[in-house]
């Protein structure tokens, strides 16, 4: 539009002023129309450029029904409610519609949008759709969310061209001879804002543009000392008549332009920026925080060494900077640069011996600091063989370690038994508590403080526990299968009336009452023996003691019966001279103790009863006393 030109309103409906450049179409309220004229019509054949910020409400999916920019040259009274947003029906015009309302019968899109219509006409299927409809925002469905957005409506007289931009992104344009295809060549028209609710409803308005803003260079670097140029970028739906800068250190400034500013020291200062329009009205205050930048400090810290081949270095940064942001960091390794940020690992790779690690660091600002230096040593690590023997158990196990890298001296060696104990010897001997596989590790620290690998390998404790078996009784020829075990290779002796002695289940054939001793060892060695007593009888039957004495000498202190040839015993009774069941029990291991409920039974003749049934199948029953002595 023409500079020094402004909105001169004519309000209809329920619009009224919110103030001098913004204005409210229709509450939060059901069935209402406003519209907002500009009283002074304009002419078509020039172009123009309108800015505005509009506000759809807060309300999504219950807010309707919309807004509309709107060209027409019939009157200043216009304005209707409903889904056609006061633009309904109005004919000769066009309109710019931002429909926030669904409404099936016009083929709306299930998006809040924008299109361009013409002669009232709101069906997107209808020829008078002229553009879209698309999404109000680009890439959002929704512009009903309680902020102002900028609508910007252009009109090129030229080459006949439409468009509207929301938020700086062009949704919706057609090229279209308004003057002589819609006015009936009248090109003055009117310009305004309509808007309208139905059933739904929602807050809807909108400004004439009296937006204040600046910014800088896009090369402008702000480190102390810099001279800053401001660049006024403000937008204003008329002519901006004054600015008002502050600059954040007590200097001001009323022109667009002002000079290039210094500031006097580095900080951190509050810019501000409101105009004034033509109109008379003073826009919202445009803030932004200036970083005057000041010079940082580089600094970095490696952890503790030693600093070993095998290893990364991580240095830690410690640079700072009072005023601004450090946003480069420049590392030299050996004066040749190294491109990481902002810390980098050094480590592996490198050669033996001092290297020098360079650091320099730059802000957003454009302020550097001074270099600074530190030196690291990088130090080989040792390289270590290990050796570990398999041996029997109570038999110290021997470790021996080696250093293949005599030139680089250990100065401790760490031994792991795999069972809990440390060595620190470079060779050492150690003797198990039980047998088994342990995991045996082992690593060496050298003299420069490098630590070599760790060197596994698993250890044999072989232990054996020979057991023959239970001392037993047996029928006199007849065969006793034996069950050794405790080791990996066995030996029975003597070998008299076995089947094969040197096997872990040999059959016996017994005589008379034989001892025999197994041994259970391992391929290499590790021996352990253990004896059986088997008694011999003739058979099958059931042997009974006459007397026993249960005095706590150990020495025929139970009542026990010896079954012979007996594959299943029913049980052992036993009862006082009372007739009373003092004991009972169907396991020939238990015996009697010489008690009864836990009291010690007085001496004298007790009766006892025992049956049990033969390999053979034949029942076995006995009657006897016996007498009991202390």
């Amino acid at each position: 539009m023409a500079a020094g030109q402004s909105l001169d309103p004519y309000l209809n409906g329920v619009a009224f002023a919110e103030n001098c450049f913004c204005y409210t179409l229709t509450n939060d309220q059901p069935t209402q129309a406003g519209s907002v004229w500009n009283k002074t019509q304009i002419d078509l054949r020039q172009s123009f450029d309108f800015k505005f910020n509009v506000n759809l409400g807060s309300k999504d999916g219950t807010g309707a029904d919309g807004i509309a920019f709107v060209l027409q040259n019939i009157s200043l009274s216009i304005g209707t409610t409903g889904e056609g947003m006061g633009f309904g029906g109005v004919v000769p015009s066009i309109g710019i519609p931002i429909d926030t309302w669904q409404n099936g019968n016009q083929n709306d899109p299930s998006y809040d949008h924008i299109s361009i219509n013409r002669d009232g006409d709101v069906n997107h299927t209808s020829a008078n759709n002229l553009a879209g409809p698309v999404s109000a925002i680009d890439g959002i469905d929704n512009i009903e969310d309680g902020q102002f957005h900028v609508l910007r409506v252009t009109w090129n007289a030229t080459t006949q061209k439409l468009t509207a931009q929301i938020d700086g992104v062009e949704r919706v344009a057609a090229t279209i001879d308004m003057v002589g295809q819609v006015f009936g060549n009248n090109p003055m028209v009117y310009w305004g804002f309509t808007a309208a609710t139905g059933g739904s409803s929602n807050r809807q308005r909108f400004c004439t543009s009296l937006n204040a803003g600046f910014g800088l260079d896009a090369n402008q670097l702000t480190c102390f000392p810099a001279t800053i140029a401001f660049r006024d970028k403000s937008l204003s739906f008329g002519s901006i008549v004054k600015w008002y800068w502050d600059f954040g250190d007590g200097t001001i400034d009323s022109v667009q332009s002002p000079a290039p500013h210094t500031y006097a020291a580095p900080g951190i200062y509050r810019v501000k920026l409101n105009i004034l329009g033509n109109n008379g009205c003073v826009s919202d205050t445009f803030v932004t925080n200036l970083t005057i930048g000041s010079k940082p400090t580089a600094a970095f810290e490696p952890p503790p060494p030693p600093y070993c081949n095998e290893s990364v270095v991580p240095f830690k940064d410690l640079s700072q900077v009072q005023y601004g942001t450090i946003d480069t960091w420049e590392w030299q390794l050996d004066n040749n640069p190294v491109a990481v940020q902002p810390k980098p690992d050094f480590g592996s790779g490198l050669t033996y011996g001092a290297h020098t690690v360079k650091l320099q660091v730059r802000t957003k600002e454009g302020c550097v600091s001074d270099p600074v230096t530190q030196s690291i040593t990088m130090n080989p690590s040792p390289v270590i063989d290990m050796a570990v023997g398999d041996t029997c158990f109570r038999t110290p196990a021997q470790f021996a370690s080696n250093n293949l890298t005599p030139q680089i001296p250990i100065r401790q060696w760490y031994w792991q038994t795999g069972d809990g104990a440390r060595d620190s010897s470079a060779t050492t001997a150690y003797l198990y508590k039980k047998g088994g596989v342990y995991n045996v590790q082992v690593f060496a620290q050298a003299e420069n403080g490098c630590y070599s690998d760790t060197l596994k390998m698993p250890i044999n404790i072989f232990e054996t526990k020979a057991f023959a078996g239970n001392d037993t009784a047996v029928i006199m020829d007849h065969p006793l299968p034996l069950h050794g075990s405790g080791g990996v290779l066995y030996q029975w002796s003597p070998a008299t009336g076995l089947s094969d002695p040197n096997i872990a289940d040999p059959v016996a054939m017994i005589r008379s009452a034989t001892y025999y001793v197994l041994k259970a060892y391992t391929p290499m060695g590790c021996a352990t023996t253990d004896t059986i007593k088997i008694e011999a009888y003739k058979g099958p039957a059931i042997y009974v003691p006459n007397v026993f004495s249960p005095n706590g000498d150990n020495n025929n202190d139970r009542f026990r019966v010896k079954a012979v040839g007996i594959s299943d015993f029913s049980y052992l009774r036993i009862y006082n001279r009372y007739g009373q069941l003092v004991f009972n029990s169907t396991s020939m291991k238990d015996g009697w103790d010489g008690t009864f409920h836990g009291q010690a039974q007085p001496v004298g003749t007790y009766v006892w009863m025992v049956q049990g049934k033969d390999i053979a199948g034949q029942l076995h029953v006995q009657r006897g006393t016996v007498n009991l002595i202390r």
